[in-house]
């Protein structure tokens, strides 16, 4: 076998092993979003960078209330929720700029097996010391025009208020 010949044997696996930024972006998110549904805080902790922190506006109060949270007691929750706790996001979009990231992704969110209810996340990622951490996570919760990837099952019925 030729010199070049065994130096492009060699090479293939590392090619065909190498991730795209995107993947490297996807493993951190796919990995807290796996610890949050095995109650694996730990998991979850190694993925958000210091200072970290989570912002939401839930659609289902009236009107819509706007939430900022420390991601440390959302964390703790995980530990005792005893896997009952499994979120399916789909449709995903990863952008990244060198050290930068963001991930826009539909969810659903299940409790208990069951459906629950449904928005979108948008996640900021920063590169620090060679490793994605996520340092921002949004998300909307609504009830209504909620996909089912699991199929669960009819989903509650949102009241509607009284017309006339």
């Amino acid at each position: 076998m030729r010199p070049y010949s065994i130096l492009a044997a060699l090479c293939v696996p590392v090619m065909l092993t190498a991730q795209t930024p995107e993947q490297d972006v996807m493993k951190v998110v796919n990995q807290m979003f796996d610890g949050m549904r095995n109650a694996d805080s730990a998991s979850v902790r190694a993925v958000f960078a210091p200072g970290a922190r989570f912002a939401s506006v839930d659609m289902r109060a009236t009107p819509p209330a706007a939430r900022y949270d420390t991601v440390g007691g959302w964390i703790n929750a995980i530990a005792g929720s005893n896997r009952m706790w499994n979120e399916q996001i789909y449709d995903t979009k990863v952008r990244v700029d060198g050290e930068m990231a963001d991930v826009w992704a539909p969810y659903t969110f299940y409790l208990g097996g069951k459906w629950n209810h449904c928005g979108v996340n948008s996640m900021e990622l920063l590169k620090i010391n060679g490793a994605w951490k996520l340092t921002q996570l949004s998300d909307t919760r609504k009830r209504d025009g909620c996909p089912d990837p699991l199929g669960t099952g009819p989903r509650p019925q949102t009241p509607r208020p009284p017309t006339g």
